[in-house]
């Protein structure tokens, strides 16, 4: 009589599963670190207005000592409106589980759509910012605040070596825009 081996087995009868579910391997999502968040108010529609202040001129007449009032200047300011979208994703799941909270399979579908969430926002966030201006020419400039803008920018990204405190100006995103 001869001696079955793993070697006469079927391929289906070899296979051992393992019910361990491996990691999803994600990006690094990092357009998010540019925007600016905003909350709506409860049932206040799908349309924000912001509203952006012009610079004033510069203030070139000299005053003297004799008090005299400086040309007026007028402010003036645009309104951008904002209109949001909503997305979304939904899976299908065709298996029987005993407890939602603790089966694996609902775990994992979870995580997934928390993942497809972050991935969803950070493409629309890289695209709103390609269509934008990224690039800054200053003219005359001698603070060096625009370059530690973007110094710590990607210092922050991890695409340049150092610290954000390797820079002496008030370094933030929000001055850059």
């Amino acid at each position: 009589m001869p001696i079955t081996t793993t070697a006469i087995l079927p391929a289906p009868v070899q296979i051992n599963f393992n019910y361990k579910i491996l990691n999803t391997p994600v990006p690094n999502y990092i357009h998010s670190v540019a925007a600016s968040k905003k909350s709506a108010p409860k049932n206040s529609g799908t349309v924000t207005r912001f509203k952006r202040y012009f610079s004033l001129n510069a203030a070139l007449v000299p005053l003297g000592n004799t008090g005299i009032t400086p040309p007026a200047q007028t402010l003036t300011a645009e309104f951008i409106d904002a209109e949001m979208n909503f997305y979304g994703a939904y899976v299908i799941i065709n298996e029987q589980v005993a407890l939602t909270v603790q089966d694996p399979v609902m775990n994992a579908l979870a995580d997934r759509l928390g993942d497809c969430l972050r991935l969803t926002e950070d493409q629309l966030l890289r695209n709103t910012l390609a269509a934008g201006a990224f690039l800054v020419d200053c003219v005359g400039g001698v603070n060096g605040k625009i370059v530690a803008v973007i110094k710590s920018f990607l210092i922050g990204l991890k695409l340049l070596p150092g610290s954000a405190g390797d820079n002496k100006a008030q370094a933030s995103l929000s001055c850059a825009a």
